[in-house]
Protein backbone atom coordinates (compact mmCIF):
# COMPACT_ATOMS: atom_id res chain seq x y z
CA UNK A 1 0.00 0.00 0.00
CA UNK A 2 2.65 2.50 0.84
CA UNK A 3 4.05 1.99 -2.61
CA UNK A 4 1.04 2.84 -4.54
CA UNK A 5 0.61 5.63 -2.58
CA UNK A 6 4.13 7.00 -3.09
CA UNK A 7 3.74 6.51 -6.75
CA UNK A 8 0.76 8.27 -6.98
CA UNK A 9 2.59 11.38 -5.16
CA UNK A 10 5.63 11.30 -7.47
CA UNK A 11 3.05 11.08 -10.61
CA UNK A 12 1.08 14.36 -9.13
CA UNK A 13 4.22 16.32 -8.03
CA UNK A 14 5.58 15.37 -12.07
CA UNK A 15 2.46 16.41 -13.60
CA UNK A 16 1.79 19.76 -11.60
CA UNK A 17 5.96 20.45 -12.83
CA UNK A 18 5.30 19.90 -16.07
CA UNK A 19 2.65 21.84 -17.19
CA UNK A 20 4.43 24.76 -18.53
CA UNK A 21 1.78 27.02 -20.25
CA UNK A 22 2.42 27.90 -23.78
CA UNK A 23 2.82 31.40 -25.37
CA UNK A 24 2.10 32.14 -28.38
CA UNK A 25 4.50 35.29 -29.65
CA UNK A 26 4.16 37.78 -32.96
CA UNK A 27 6.42 39.82 -35.04
CA UNK A 28 5.27 43.77 -34.22
CA UNK A 29 6.10 46.64 -36.66
CA UNK A 30 5.56 48.99 -33.57
CA UNK A 31 8.71 47.81 -32.40
CA UNK A 32 12.53 49.40 -33.84
CA UNK A 33 10.26 51.58 -36.16
CA UNK A 34 12.96 55.17 -34.72
CA UNK A 35 15.48 55.39 -37.01
CA UNK A 36 12.84 54.43 -39.83
CA UNK A 37 14.51 55.81 -43.65
CA UNK A 38 11.58 57.66 -45.18
CA UNK A 39 11.55 58.22 -49.17
CA UNK A 40 8.87 60.30 -50.66
CA UNK A 41 10.18 59.40 -54.11
CA UNK A 42 7.35 58.33 -56.30
CA UNK A 43 6.87 54.83 -56.07
CA UNK A 44 3.64 53.57 -57.30
CA UNK A 45 3.35 49.90 -55.64
CA UNK A 46 5.95 48.36 -54.11
CA UNK A 47 5.22 44.09 -53.31
CA UNK A 48 6.27 41.76 -50.53
CA UNK A 49 6.93 38.25 -51.11
CA UNK A 50 7.51 35.32 -51.27
CA UNK A 51 9.66 34.82 -48.45
CA UNK A 52 11.92 31.53 -48.66
CA UNK A 53 12.13 30.02 -44.98
CA UNK A 54 14.76 27.42 -44.93
CA UNK A 55 13.23 23.90 -43.10
CA UNK A 56 14.60 24.62 -39.37
CA UNK A 57 12.09 27.94 -39.06
CA UNK A 58 9.13 26.43 -40.73
CA UNK A 59 7.62 25.01 -38.02
CA UNK A 60 5.46 26.35 -35.00
CA UNK A 61 7.57 25.89 -32.48
CA UNK A 62 10.34 29.31 -32.10
CA UNK A 63 14.07 27.90 -32.87
CA UNK A 64 16.19 29.51 -29.99
CA UNK A 65 19.31 29.22 -30.16
CA UNK A 66 21.70 28.08 -27.20
CA UNK A 67 25.12 28.78 -28.42
CA UNK A 68 26.77 28.71 -32.25
CA UNK A 69 26.18 24.79 -33.08
CA UNK A 70 22.97 24.03 -30.45
CA UNK A 71 19.04 24.66 -31.03
CA UNK A 72 16.35 24.08 -29.67
CA UNK A 73 12.63 23.95 -30.86
CA UNK A 74 10.47 25.28 -28.27
CA UNK A 75 7.14 23.65 -27.72
CA UNK A 76 6.04 26.18 -24.86
CA UNK A 77 6.74 29.65 -26.95
CA UNK A 78 5.19 29.00 -30.33
CA UNK A 79 4.44 31.52 -33.25
CA UNK A 80 0.94 32.87 -33.07
CA UNK A 81 0.50 32.45 -37.02
CA UNK A 82 3.06 30.89 -39.68
CA UNK A 83 6.24 32.68 -39.67
CA UNK A 84 6.42 33.43 -42.63
CA UNK A 85 2.87 35.28 -42.62
CA UNK A 86 4.19 36.95 -39.34
CA UNK A 87 7.67 37.70 -41.00
CA UNK A 88 5.42 38.93 -44.78
CA UNK A 89 3.17 41.05 -42.91
CA UNK A 90 5.54 42.77 -40.73
CA UNK A 91 8.08 43.85 -43.40
CA UNK A 92 5.03 45.25 -45.14
CA UNK A 93 4.24 47.19 -42.30
CA UNK A 94 7.72 48.30 -42.04
CA UNK A 95 8.10 48.98 -45.84
CA UNK A 96 4.44 51.51 -45.92
CA UNK A 97 5.83 53.15 -42.78
CA UNK A 98 8.93 54.32 -45.01
CA UNK A 99 7.16 54.51 -48.45
CA UNK A 100 4.51 56.53 -47.45
CA UNK A 101 3.46 57.59 -50.64
CA UNK A 102 3.03 54.12 -52.03
CA UNK A 103 0.44 50.85 -52.07
CA UNK A 104 2.62 48.21 -50.06
CA UNK A 105 1.06 44.77 -50.78
CA UNK A 106 1.62 41.36 -49.93
CA UNK A 107 1.65 38.25 -52.11
CA UNK A 108 -0.55 36.96 -53.54
CA UNK A 109 -1.89 39.63 -55.93
CA UNK A 110 -4.30 40.33 -58.58
CA UNK A 111 -2.85 40.15 -61.82
CA UNK A 112 -4.53 43.86 -62.50
CA UNK A 113 -2.29 44.60 -59.38
CA UNK A 114 0.73 43.63 -60.33
CA UNK A 115 3.30 46.36 -58.58
CA UNK A 116 5.77 48.24 -60.19
CA UNK A 117 8.64 46.66 -57.96
CA UNK A 118 8.84 43.01 -55.78
CA UNK A 119 10.57 42.47 -52.68
CA UNK A 120 11.63 38.65 -52.60
CA UNK A 121 13.56 37.38 -49.36
CA UNK A 122 15.66 34.41 -48.70
CA UNK A 123 16.27 33.67 -45.54
CA UNK A 124 19.04 31.58 -44.05
CA UNK A 125 18.98 32.23 -40.08
CA UNK A 126 16.15 34.22 -38.14
CA UNK A 127 16.71 33.28 -34.08
CA UNK A 128 18.65 34.12 -31.39
CA UNK A 129 19.52 33.90 -27.65
CA UNK A 130 17.03 35.17 -25.57
CA UNK A 131 19.29 37.96 -23.28
CA UNK A 132 21.84 38.06 -25.65
CA UNK A 133 21.58 38.55 -29.72
CA UNK A 134 19.12 37.49 -32.77
CA UNK A 135 20.57 37.37 -36.03
CA UNK A 136 18.37 37.79 -39.35
CA UNK A 137 20.78 36.10 -42.54
CA UNK A 138 19.68 35.46 -46.15
CA UNK A 139 19.38 37.81 -49.30
CA UNK A 140 17.00 39.77 -50.49
CA UNK A 141 16.16 40.79 -53.86
CA UNK A 142 14.23 43.94 -55.99
CA UNK A 143 12.82 42.84 -59.01
CA UNK A 144 10.58 44.32 -61.49
CA UNK A 145 6.80 43.48 -61.25
CA UNK A 146 5.99 43.57 -65.03
CA UNK A 147 8.42 40.75 -66.01
CA UNK A 148 10.33 39.50 -62.76
CA UNK A 149 13.85 41.13 -64.14
CA UNK A 150 16.22 40.83 -60.44
CA UNK A 151 17.45 44.59 -60.09
CA UNK A 152 19.16 44.56 -57.50
CA UNK A 153 20.14 41.46 -54.77
CA UNK A 154 21.88 42.17 -51.67
CA UNK A 155 22.93 40.32 -48.73
CA UNK A 156 21.58 40.62 -45.25
CA UNK A 157 23.33 40.18 -42.12
CA UNK A 158 21.98 41.77 -39.41
CA UNK A 159 22.32 41.32 -35.62
CA UNK A 160 20.65 43.38 -32.67
CA UNK A 161 21.04 42.55 -28.61
CA UNK A 162 17.79 41.65 -27.00
CA UNK A 163 16.17 44.76 -24.99
CA UNK A 164 15.23 42.33 -22.03
CA UNK A 165 16.31 38.56 -21.07
CA UNK A 166 13.65 36.13 -22.05
CA UNK A 167 11.81 34.99 -25.18
CA UNK A 168 10.02 38.34 -25.47
CA UNK A 169 13.52 39.90 -25.53
CA UNK A 170 14.39 37.77 -28.54
CA UNK A 171 10.69 38.63 -29.99
CA UNK A 172 11.26 42.49 -29.81
CA UNK A 173 14.84 42.05 -31.29
CA UNK A 174 13.61 40.25 -33.93
CA UNK A 175 11.08 42.88 -34.89
CA UNK A 176 13.79 45.09 -34.51
CA UNK A 177 15.58 43.29 -37.52
CA UNK A 178 12.78 43.52 -39.58
CA UNK A 179 12.72 47.15 -39.34
CA UNK A 180 16.55 47.07 -40.35
CA UNK A 181 15.69 44.99 -43.11
CA UNK A 182 13.04 47.58 -44.15
CA UNK A 183 15.75 50.46 -44.01
CA UNK A 184 17.97 48.83 -46.15
CA UNK A 185 15.29 47.39 -48.77
CA UNK A 186 14.27 51.26 -48.97
CA UNK A 187 17.60 52.54 -49.26
CA UNK A 188 17.82 50.35 -52.34
CA UNK A 189 14.59 51.66 -53.96
CA UNK A 190 15.82 55.10 -53.26
CA UNK A 191 18.78 54.30 -55.09
CA UNK A 192 16.56 53.11 -58.42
Amino acid sequence: MPNKISVFLCLALLSGCSSTPTQYHTLSADVGSAAAVVITKPINSVGVGPITLPTLLDREGMVIRKDATTLEISDTHLWGGQLEDEFLRTLAQHLQMRLPATRVQIVPWELSQTPQYQVVVKLDQFDGIPGGKAWLRGVWQLQAGSDGKILTTEPVALARQTPQAGVTGLVKAQSSLLADLANQITRGLAAR
